[in-house]
């Protein structure tokens, strides 16, 4: 399996951990009743829960961007050591994201965030047909 997609499906763990961590917030926040029911009159989500919700969203959102530049780049031959260390990049820097975004840590969120970012555009760097690349 191409290294890419190992980190791929690491990616996807890692969001696996996103979602429990949302799940757990909630739980120590809502009562069961609360949680068992359609949730149409539970109170806002505390700092902690609204912090995973987030967190998870954007994970969310990284994934959408991330997946599909992974598939292209392995798909058409495109990957080489730029994709692979693009896509280390980007799930390094997501592990760093979800504690920093959890406990509120502004600046580390940011930085780890960015550093994600620059992993996606250098897998798509190198699958954008005008480049060259590969």
């Amino acid at each position: 399996m191409p290294l890419e997609y190992s980190y791929l499906v690491a990616s996807i763990i890692l969001f696996s951990v996103h979602i429990l961590a949302e799940a757990v917030a909630g739980n120590l926040q809502y009562s069961v009743k609360d949680l068992a029911g359609a949730r149409d009159q539970l109170p806002p989500p505390n700092a902690a829960v609204g912090r995973c919700k987030r967190a998870s969203q954007n994970m969310l959102e990284s994934l959408i961007m991330f997946a599909p530049l992974v598939i292209i780049a392995v798909e058409t031959g495109r990957a080489n050591e730029t994709t692979a260390m693009g896509a280390g990049l980007f799930l390094g820097a997501r592990i760093l994201y979800a504690p920093a975004y959890w406990f509120g840590i502004p600046w580390l969120r940011t930085l780890v965030w960015f550093a994600a970012i620059v992993g996606i555009v250098m897998i798509l760097l190198q699958v954008l047909p005008f480049t060259g690349a590969a």
